[in-house]
């Protein structure tokens, strides 16, 4: 590993979805949301992570209820406490998880004014 031949510590980060505008506003969004203020604390935690801490993948996401990723490893290795939710947010989305916001317009067509 590189980290071992020369000495550099690497550490590999795996962002949920940090949105514009710092609100979710579909479903799909709520399992993988990672609000903004939960995206700096967790840089800085990486950026501050200890010394001895060579090699690792760190994922951050914020306390939502249906995380689809584990966390627990983050909060261990560098102190990541996420403080967001995505339930924090009302939407007015009633659709599925799967639904989309807009219909995509095939290449090379217009779409529809």
């Amino acid at each position: 590993m590189y980290s071992d031949q020369f000495g550099v510590s690497v550490l590999n980060i795996r962002l949920g979805a940090v949105l514009p505008g710092d609100v979710p506003v579909l479903r799909r969004h709520y399992p993988g949301y990672l609000s903004h203020a939960d995206c700096v604390q967790f840089v800085q935690k990486r950026i501050d992570a200890p010394d001895d801490l060579m090699f690792d993948t760190l994922g951050a996401m914020s306390d939502n209820n249906y995380r689809w990723r584990d966390i627990c490893h983050t909060k261990e290795a560098i102190g990541f406490v996420p403080t967001g939710s995505a339930e924090d947010h009302e939407i007015e989305d009633k659709g599925g998880i799967h639904q989309v916001s807009e219909t995509p317009t095939p290449p090379g067509k217009h779409a529809p004014s």
